[in-house]
């Protein structure tokens, strides 16, 4: 069997070039004022991409050239611990409500019974104007 010899990836050289072209999605979406747009979430959201970004460089390099981003090296305290939302704690409360009085609810009376003894009778009425059986 033959051995296949794949050359290795320079992965400075990747990660440089790599981080170039990621630095365009920063300020990506203008700056116009909207209200409704969190600007400063925006930019916390393109720096943690960014950095995860550098930790899969960092990851794939063979010889160790790459450094781990900053935010990787912080400890946040173990795992599936968050701080407490506010939002989250009113949302697993139970809900308060008022149970109402059911409403008097009447038998439905219909107007007519069904009777097949005598068959069914279709009825209708026909237009002569409009009835090809008259035009005949």
């Amino acid at each position: 069997m033959k051995t296949v010899i794949t050359p290795e990836v320079d992965m400075l050289l990747v990660a440089r070039s790599s981080q170039n072209q990621r630095k365009a999605i920063m300020n990506f979406a203008p700056r116009i004022g909207l209200a409704v747009v969190d600007y400063a979430r925006l930019d916390e959201i393109d720096r943690f991409y960014i950095d995860c970004q550098n930790f899969r460089d960092y990851y794939r390099d063979p010889y160790s050239q790459l450094h781990l981003p900053i935010a990787f090296k912080k400890h946040y305290g173990k795992c599936g611990q968050r701080t407490t939302d506010k939002c989250i704690q009113l949302f697993t409360k139970p809900t308060e409500w008022v149970r109402e009085r059911q409403p008097v609810i009447y038998p439905v009376e219909y107007g007519r019974q069904l009777n097949l003894d005598e068959g069914i009778k279709l009825g209708g009425l026909y237009d002569v104007t409009s009835c090809i059986k008259y035009k005949r």
